[in-house]
């Protein structure tokens, strides 16, 4: 019998036989990885590390001409965090004059009272009211009330109960009408408004002329300083942060979830955060559920008139990772953060 030389095949299988078993292996492994690590996860882009940090404000418009401090210099309350040139004009100052000059006037009437006419219909054999002058009655009603509160003219007053009296005389024919009147003393409602009105428009004008002060935009608390954005040439409005200054150890990631994302960020679940494309590893301490429309508008007006707008986006989850004491080193206020949550 003939012998078979099977060396070669053998070879063959050993050597392809080999690469299919790690390949297999690789293939193996991937699937595992991409199960544990890629499957199921949501990834945030848009995170930031955000803290509880004073803001510096500038007292006037202007443009920076010399910024003083760096990005995590430590300062003291009252160093000089940048210097500005103030562009207050003297027209905007007359203006000023004339405001505080209204306001005033406004105010020193409003602590005199008033004389009220209430106008008192008198009816004869019979005649019945109509439905305008039911109306006109009611206008005057409510434009006496906004008089004693300071909100209309004595013109505009007077001008209703003319067209109440005409009302009358287009009306039955039967009724006549008197005024009598009386002294309304000064609502103190409106004498509270008159008077922060006029404590705004002298703040306002002194601030105007004594815009040689808010030529330097100072640190509000001991701590560590990190810029908004500013350097020299940078243009500012009166109110506008140009640093933020506090305790860089009291600091945390912040992300923004869509309401569909809510189920990625639960209380005390482990997240993934990366910095400058280092790896970090937190835990979800705080999730704060977007504003309800009706509660976001009122607390819009309410900021507007405050000079303040919400830190956190309109119609956004707000999730709050903790960061371990020993990776805050290497992070500070301000930086931008990706985040992995995983289910």
């Amino acid at each position: 019998m003939a012998e078979i030389d099977v060396t070669d095949k053998a070879k063959l299988i050993i050597k392809y036989g080999l690469a299919g078993v790690i390949g297999l292996t690789l293939l193996c492994s991937s699937l595992v990885w991409y199960i544990m690590y890629s499957w199921g996860h949501l990834d945030i882009y848009d995170a930031k590390i955000a803290g509880n940090m004073v803001g510096a404000r500038a007292g006037a418009p202007g443009s920076v001409t010399e910024v003083m401090v760096h990005d995590g210099d430590r300062v003291k309350a009252g160093d000089v965090i940048a210097r500005i040139e103030v562009t207050v004009t003297e027209e905007q100052i007359r203006q000023m004059e004339q405001t505080l000059e209204l306001s005033e006037k406004n105010l020193a009437q409003i602590k005199q009272g008033v004389m009220v006419q209430r106008p008192v219909v008198h009816s004869g054999g019979g005649g019945a009211s109509s439905a305008e002058i039911e109306n006109a009655k009611s206008k005057l009603d409510q434009m006496n009330r906004l008089y004693e509160m300071g909100a209309v003219s004595g013109i505009q007053r007077d001008e209703a109960a003319a067209q109440y009296q005409a009302a009358l005389s287009r009306g039955s024919g039967s009724a006549t009408v008197t005024y009598e009147s009386s002294y309304q003393p000064p609502n103190e409602e409106a004498v509270r408004r008159a008077e922060i009105q006029v404590n705004q428009a002298r703040m306002a004008l002194e601030q105007a002329k004594t815009s040689s002060s808010a030529t330097e935009i100072t640190a509000p608390v001991d701590g560590m300083v990190y810029l908004n954005g500013i350097e020299n040439g940078s243009e500012i409005k009166a109110g506008d942060v140009v640093a933020y200054v506090g305790n860089d150890n009291d600091i945390w990631v912040e992300a923004y979830l869509s309401q569909s994302e809510s189920d990625y960020a639960l209380l005390g679940q482990l997240a993934y955060f990366f910095v400058d494309r280092i790896k970090y590893e937190g835990t979800v301490v705080e999730v704060i559920p977007p504003e309800q429309e009706d509660n976001s508008q009122e607390n819009s007006g309410a900021n507007s008139e405050a000079g303040y707008t919400s830190p956190y986006p309109a119609g956004k989850i707000v999730v709050k990772i903790a960061i371990p004491a020993e990776a805050k080193a290497g992070i500070h206020f301000g930086n931008n953060v990706d985040v992995r949550f995983n289910k």
